[in-house]
């Protein structure tokens, strides 16, 4: 049995999706304390200011087997960064992850659990003849099956892909393909001071699409677990040059951030984007995020 295993690390997002009704609540840009805080009592000493890098989102590991006997495709999905609750149509398509052709092998649709993470195995919906052949790619879109639309729509998109390689085992990285025109990357700066009980907070990205707008909060838990809104952030607003920057000072804070606990996240919409009726949208989809502490 051939195996082919990578990192997934991209970025991208639309449509309609599910989620934990919690969770959605905690979400609002609204929120400005969350009732059931997990954050650990243990935090870092007030003192030099806190650097949080911003990387791109979802990330985790796809490994694909096949079956020479029954011609089916297993893939094994430990991935993370999704929005909670959301489906995802999964392709294996002609082509590479730059130059995308027709589906060749589809997947059942595979869904984050609450707190954004895929960890499940699914066979494909249909056998390969050829296996796990040269000139082609594995694509998780963002929206799920249902909802796709044709090549060139919202919920077509890919938020992670791979190039197949038909080795025994092979370890790639995920290339990113995000919306066209954003690459992003960022990071943040948080500063408290146990005087004022202020936190300042300084969030920056770049390669976003000009113009466009991004919700950014102060979660509970990690890029990899995500929780409740603890602050919520002015939005970064991209220049013509796809740069952004927010700066806010929040007030009656009675802790310096934690060793652990807390992370930042970035959203593919503004905060009047993220949510419709009180459920997320695609642009919920997380896009960058960073552990605070770490």
């Amino acid at each position: 049995m051939k195996t082919i295993t990578w990192v997934s690390k991209s970025v991208r997002v639309m449509g309609v999706v599910t989620m934990a009704t919690a969770t959605v609540a905690a979400c609002s840009s609204s929120t400005t304390q969350s009732s059931t805080s997990t954050a650990p009592a243990s935090t870092v000493a007030a003192g030099p200011p806190i650097s949080v890098p911003l990387t791109s989102q979802p990330s985790g590991t796809v490994s694909l087997s096949w079956d020479p006997q029954t011609k089916s495709i297993t893939a094994k999905l430990q991935m993370s960064g999704f929005t909670p609750g959301s489906s995802h149509a999964m392709h294996i398509h002609q082509g590479s992850c730059e130059a995308q052709g027709n589906v060749l092998v589809p997947f059942p649709d595979v869904t984050a659990d609450n707190v954004g993470a895929i960890d499940t195995t699914v066979s494909s919906s249909q056998p390969s003849a050829s296996g796990l052949a040269a000139g082609t790619l594995l694509n998780i879109h963002l929206a799920p099956a249902d909802q796709l639309g044709s090549p060139d729509s919202l919920g077509y998109t890919p938020i992670s892909c791979a190039d197949i390689t038909p080795a025994a085992s092979t370890n790639l990285t995920m290339a990113p393909l995000p919306a066209p025109g954003q690459h992003p990357q960022g990071s943040a700066t948080l500063a408290y001071d146990p005087a004022k009980k202020t936190l300042s907070v300084a969030a920056t990205a770049s390669g976003l699409v000009p113009g466009s707008g991004h919700a950014i909060h102060i979660h509970l838990g990690s890029c990899d677990s995500q929780g409740a809104v603890k602050y919520p952030l002015p939005d970064l607003v991209a220049s013509p040059d796809g740069n952004a920057q927010a700066n806010t000072v929040i007030q009656n804070v009675d802790q310096a951030p934690p060793a652990s606990g807390w992370y930042i996240n970035v959203h593919l919409g503004s905060a009047d984007q993220i949510e419709q009726n009180g459920q997320p949208t695609l642009y919920f989809q997380p896009i960058i995020c960073g552990n605070v502490g770490k």
